[in-house]
């Protein structure tokens, strides 16, 4: 029904140009029938010519249009009856506030399904109303670049080495803010009780501006992790801490006034729980400031 209308409303605006053209003509010639008959075709085709230029103007500047940062908003579709649920399936996406629904081939609704969902954020190309690429950001291209709030704000991501769910959390926090195009760094070489701070721990420290505890009770436990959570403090480092563990946590006596002026009541992250996106990004928003 769409392409029917769309027919008829261009099939009228062809017939109007023919009509203008022949009574023009034929006003301005004598044989009136002959002019009618130019007037018609001049008419006609100047139409088609402004159809042909405004489809060649359109397809320039929209392929060439460059990506945009835009956040998935919904994921739906609208199949004809009888059709396969990919057929017709849309995005809406948010751009700077702007909402656009982009129409899916069959192979991209299929593949969005499987890998996006709503408040995903990525590089958005289209034209018209079709999806040319969406890609999503990473570390090699991260969604901020050569801004103010990337520059010089280097992160220091602290954790207690060991098993999960502390060495997951910090390699996936380090993607994530990396892919923000701050510049982060995570020490995954582990230190005996025993050992000093080495100086490429205190230089990488010294050199951040954001320090990033991931809170356990291992991590207040662990005397290293104490020893750069004090660095970070003595220091002036902006310290956001998150906690990655449920239940209480407890620092030790001689750190328990530190950790009460710095740390104070840290972001619960639970990386299993549906909202942990919106968490992050408040996270982020924060090291923005």
């Amino acid at each position: 029904m769409f392409f029917i209308g769309r027919l008829f409303r261009r099939l009228i605006t062809l017939a109007l140009f023919a009509f203008i053209g022949a009574v023009v003509l034929g006003l301005m010639n004598g044989r009136e029938e002959d002019a009618a008959v130019a007037g018609a075709i001049a008419g006609a085709g100047l139409i088609f010519l402004y159809w042909i230029l405004r489809g060649l103007f359109r397809s320039i500047f929209r392929r060439s249009k460059k990506a945009q940062i835009a956040t998935i908003l919904d994921i739906g579709s609208n199949p004809p009856p009888g059709a396969p649920w990919y057929h017709h399936t849309y995005v809406l996406f948010d751009i700077k506030g702007k909402r656009r629904k982009l129409w899916l081939t069959p192979e991209q609704a299929k593949f969005f399904n499987e890998n996006y969902s709503a408040n995903d954020t990525g590089r958005l190309k289209w034209t018209g109303k079709k999806l040319l690429e969406f890609e999503p950001p990473s570390p090699e291209r991260p969604r901020r670049q050569s801004s103010s709030f990337t520059k010089g704000n280097r992160v220091f991501i602290s954790y207690a080495h060991g098993d999960d769910p502390e060495g997951q959390t910090a390699d996936y926090l380090e993607q994530v803010f990396r892919s923000e195009g701050l510049e982060t760094w995570v020490d995954k070489n582990e230190l005996a009780p025993g050992d000093k701070l080495r100086e490429e721990i205190k230089q990488k420290i010294q050199k951040s501006v954001f320090f990033v505890p991931l809170l356990t009770p291992k991590y207040m436990s662990s005397s290293w992790c104490l020893r750069e959570f004090e660095l970070a403090a003595e220091l002036g480092l902006k310290i956001v801490p998150v906690k990655i563990s449920p239940g209480r946590l407890v620092a030790p006596p001689n750190m328990l006034k530190l950790f009460n002026e710095k740390a104070g009541d840290p972001k619960y992250l639970d990386l299993t729980s549906r909202g942990y996106l919106d968490e992050l990004r408040k996270i982020v928003t924060e090291m923005a400031g």
